[in-house]
This record gives C-alpha cells, sequence and structure tokens, in this order.
C-alpha cells in the first residue's frame, strides 16, 4: 500500500511540471578594436542594441556558448589574455561567459566558458546591451573586428 501510495505522489509531481521543449537561441554582435591598445589595463566594450526576442513562454534561458572569431585584422586572438562577456542592464552586470588564461593557439576563434546565469528577462526585451572586457597579452597591431557568437538555452514553457 505505501509503495502504491508513493507512485502517485511521484506521478503527480512530475505531472504537475510545466516545463517544455528546450530551445537554443543564437545572438551575434561585433566589436571593433582599435591598433595600439595597451597591455597594462582591462579594455571594455559595450555592445549596444542587440535585438531581443518576442517569447512569453520562456521559463529561463541559460547561456549556453560564446565564441570569438576574427573577421579581419590580426590573424588570430593570441594578442587577449583574458576575455569576460558580461550582460549589462543600466550599472549592473552580470557574467555571462569569461575565459581567465586564453592559451597561444594560432586560432582565429577562441570559446569562452558559459556562466550559470538566468538571461530570461535580459534576452526578451526590444534591445539589450552586453559588455565585453578583455585584458591582452600583447599589444594588436592592426584594427581587428570579431564576430562575437553568443546563445542562450531557453526552456519552454507550455
Amino acid at each position: 500500500m505505501l509503495r502504491l501510495f508513493c507512485f502517485i505522489i511521484m506521478a503527480y509531481t512530475f505531472s504537475a511540471c510545466d516545463k517544455g521543449p528546450v530551445i537554443d537561441i543564437p545572438f551575434r554582435a561585433y566589436v571593433t578594436i582599435p591598433a595600439g591598445l595597451n597591455t597594462g589595463f582591462s579594455h571594455h566594450f559595450v555592445l549596444g542594441d542587440i535585438p531581443g526576442i518576442d517569447r512569453n513562454d520562456l521559463i529561463d534561458a541559460q547561456p549556453s556558448y560564446v565564441t570569438m572569431t576574427v573577421d579581419y585584422g590580426e590573424n588570430n586572438l593570441d594578442f587577449i589574455q583574458q576575455a569576460y562577456f558580461y550582460a549589462i542592464d543600466g550599472t549592473s552586470r552580470q557574467e555571462m561567459a569569461y575565459q581567465t588564461d586564453l592559451p597561444i593557439t594560432n586560432a582565429g576563434t577562441v570559446q569562452l566558458y558559459p556562466s550559470i546565469l538566468d538571461m530570461k528577462d535580459h534576452v526578451t526585451k526590444d534591445e539589450f546591451e552586453m559588455e565585453l572586457k578583455m585584458i591582452f597579452r600583447s599589444i594588436p597591431i592592426t584594427e581587428t573586428r570579431i564576430i562575437i557568437d553568443f546563445g542562450v538555452q531557453a526552456t519552454l514553457g507550455d
């Protein structure tokens, strides 16, 4: 009898969940790094006017990936030692992704590690802002444009 009662409670509990499917929502932004920025300071670039999504059925939205790719300028991203990607809202900012010691790989693409952050309120605005903070290991000698592809994994409700 006790097993039947436990089974009924568990069945009722799991049937009450209103979570639906999980989808990936991609975004893209660009940043241009001027030539000659030094290695002694952190450099902050605000990426504004990123179009949000119009969904009322989101339960949550977690960061899933952030990829930085050279568009033009430097051949690779080895001049970057550390990178942090923030969701900003007015004066507050929350870390979406980071990489504290980027390897020297002679590659034009770098992956950042996603943080644990609920971005639902951020990405459902008409437009939102992000901030890229970088610390350089060497001085970029040419103007470099970087494509930032990032995405959130969103859970939909019924």
